[in-house]
Formats: structure tokens, C-alpha cells, sequence
């Protein structure tokens, strides 16, 4: 978590049959995508999921980290309680507030 905004911790599995969270993996949210990893099209999938699931604009949501590997830090702006509460809400008890 940080003062402006939370950062996810992904691993992203693309070419999926649809976008869901399906589990945690190594300390990680468990995101199958369904984009393949071409020219970024599985990165703009995976944010702009994860925007829609905090409830922000798209343009809030960017990798911060590992955007050609399947680990990723998905850095989300906006109020750390909120996103967290709102994150947890759609996505389940797999995103950690603290």
C-alpha cells in the first residue's frame, strides 16, 4: 500500500477463456486473462479489469513492474482504504490491505 494508491502483486496467466481471479500463487493474485501477450494487449486487459474491480478510471491502473513477465506490480491510484475495500469486495479476500 502506499500514500496515494495501492500496488498489486500479479501473476498473470494470458490466453484464457475469460478475465477472472482465480486464486493466490506464490503470494500473488492468480489473474487469468483473456488477451494474448502481443504488443501489450494482455497488460491493457489486466488494468483495465483490475480498474474496473476498484472502481477507477482506466488511466489509474498501469503495471509498475515485470510488463513482459508474468509476475507483475499493478500500481492502482487513488485512496489506499478505498481500493483495498473495493478490491476485496469484487475480487474476494485475496487482495491484503496491510
Amino acid at each position: 500500500m502506499r500514500d496515494d494508491g495501492v500496488v498489486v502483486s500479479v501473476k498473470a496467466v494470458p490466453r484464457a477463456r475469460r478475465t477472472q481471479v482465480v486464486g493466490i500463487q506464490d503470494g500473488a493474485v492468480r489473474i487469468q486473462i483473456a488477451a494474448a501477450p502481443h504488443k501489450g494487449q494482455s497488460n491493457a486487459a489486466l488494468c483495465a479489469y483490475l480498474a474496473e474491480a476498484a472502481g477507477v478510471r482506466p488511466r489509474a491502473v498501469r503495471v509498475g513492474r515485470g510488463s513482459s513477465g508474468a509476475r507483475k506490480l499493478v500500481e492502482i491510484d487513488g485512496s489506499p482504504q478505498q481500493l483495498a475495500d473495493a478490491l476485496t469486495a469484487r475480487l474476494g479476500p485475496l487482495i491484503e490491505a496491510a
